[in-house]
């Protein structure tokens, strides 16, 4: 169990640092972030019982930090989409 809870708290790292960066209007590459959910899921789900309790625990925190991270970016997206938009009418008012 020791090395799943850590293999979840590295999850949870990398999202962290994810949204910092996010949140920083940096560009992100998290091409690598949907495999080591899913490997990371299927870990929790193949542990004995009495584990997989306390592990999807853990698991919801992860999806906690997901779902702040898509609201996050979604956040940035809206915001870069007005301010194409502020840009574009401006030049047209030109």
């Amino acid at each position: 169990m020791s090395t799943i809870n850590s293999e979840i708290s590295d999850l949870l790292n990398d999202i962290s640092v994810y949204l910092e960066q996010t949140r920083n209007g940096i560009m992100v590459d998290m091409a690598s972030l949907p495999e080591k959910i899913v490997r990371v899921q299927g870990r929790v789900q193949s542990a004995p019982r009495d584990d997989r309790i306390e592990l999807t625990k853990f698991m919801n925190q992860v999806m906690q930090s997901l779902n702040a991270l898509s609201n996050e970016i979604q956040q940035r997206h809206d915001t870069l989409g007005r301010d194409i938009h502020a840009m574009e009418s401006g030049m047209h008012k030109e």
